[in-house]
């Protein structure tokens, strides 16, 4: 079968059309403002590109119409590059942003000056070398720590490396042979660069999908983790509950009291539903860090089971651990009621000592969190006390 430009970039602009409009449609469903937001702008510029690239091989345009397909084709790779960055909670700087800017505009201009000397192929040579450094920027980006952690964040790699590497043999021969020659014109020329672009954009529009529901921010801490630490300086749950461990066995051989403190926050499923998962994310990373800023400073805050948080320390007695926990709770929902939209979940603590449960850490763990989880259904009571005989008002 025999293809003609004008079909196979029809073909083209209807692939990368769908796929893209699917991933962007998601984007403002999902409300996203973190990769998925740049993901969606690489998509939207190869939609926008095919339709150049359309135009021209339907004698629309000229040299304008090929310069900005040329520089809308960077912007692809360079987008993708900068979602990876987000991805990997790269520093916010202005010089990234600022690169594929100076490529897109020499891209532009390059084109606008060479296509009416040389054709349709000028100024591609530079266009391509710009988007092999743009594709093998974000293959490496995905490789990098913490991304490359994310099984997902592979296939993504290897598609940019894939991209990085056909771009790069396709310049390197269009320099030595020309575009006219015949086996150019037969592997790497415009017909088989379309059908390239097609098997890549299916495959990333599916790995970026993937991607974006791996990374939430109620989500993000554990795999950006290395050390045990998040990114926010809580204790993940491993490393946290071995904490409790070692701090109950030390405070057992000198009878001090210790008091395992869980904070759980409810409503969040139905604030997501309703208002998009953005407002929870603002207010997950809100409540952890109001308990890690108002817990005592010599306790250990770390993630608990379910998406609870806790803290563990000594407390000089039951009713400063209950102080303690009260200070906790006020300062959670002072942070949660400056949100805007007036959203404010339901708080609950729990409290669990070892005067009355004794210095077993899984014990305690446990007390704690019934007491969180009655806490945050109670109207009556905010803080309560877990132990043996059920939770209680933690009032003096």
């Amino acid at each position: 079968m025999n293809l003609d430009l004008l079909s196979v970039s029809v073909m083209t602009a209807v692939v990368a059309t769908v796929a893209g409009s699917v991933f962007i449609a998601e984007t403002l469903i999902r409300r996203d403002r973190g990769a998925g937001r740049l993901w969606a702008v690489a998509y939207l510029s190869g939609m926008a590109t095919t339709f150049s690239y359309m135009a021209w091989t339907a004698g629309i345009g000229g040299a304008f119409t090929i310069a900005s397909g040329n520089a809308l084709f960077v912007c692809v790779p360079g987008f993708m590059w900068l979602g990876c960055r987000r991805f990997n909670e790269r520093a916010r700087t202005l010089v990234p942003p600022a690169i594929l800017a100076a490529l897109a505009t020499v891209t532009f201009v390059s084109a606008l000056v060479t296509v009416p000397v040389q054709g349709s192929w000028g100024g591609w040579a530079q266009m391509s070398v710009c988007i092999v450094l743009l594709f093998g920027a974000g293959a490496y980006e995905c490789a990098r720590r913490p991304m490359n952690r994310v099984r997902s964040a592979w296939a993504l790699g290897a598609v940019l490396a894939a991209a990085a590497l056909y771009y790069l043999v396709r310049v390197t021969l269009f320099l030595t042979l020309g575009p006219t020659d015949a086996f150019f014109d037969s592997w790497f020329g415009t017909i088989s660069a379309n059908m390239m672009t097609v098997i890549l954009t299916m495959v990333a529009v599916i790995v970026t999908t993937v991607l974006r529901s791996t990374k939430t921010e109620v989500q993000r801490y554990e795999w950006l983790s290395d050390s045990g630490v998040a990114a926010d300086g809580i204790l993940l749950a491993r490393p946290y509950h071995r904490a409790v461990d070692d701090i109950c066995e030390r405070a057992g051989w000198r009878q001090e009291l210790v008091a395992v403190i869980v904070i759980q926050i409810t409503g969040l499923d139905e604030m997501e539903a309703a208002f998009g998962h953005v407002i929870v994310d603002r207010i997950a990373e809100r409540w952890r860090s109001a308990v890690r800023r108002f817990a005592p400073a010599a306790s250990s805050v770390g993630e608990d089971v379910d998406g609870a948080l806790s803290v563990c320390g000594l407390a000089m007695t039951a009713a400063d651990a209950r102080r303690q926990a009260a200070a906790i709770y006020r300062g959670c929902v002072d942070e949660l009621s400056g949100l805007d939209r007036g959203l404010l979940p339901q708080v609950g603590v729990g409290v669990a000592l070892t005067e009355t449960l004794g210095y077993d850490a899984e014990r305690l763990l446990a007390a704690a969190r019934i007491a969180a989880v009655d806490a945050a259904r109670s109207v009556e009571a905010s803080v309560l006390i877990g132990g043996v005989g059920g939770s209680r008002p933690a009032h003096r």
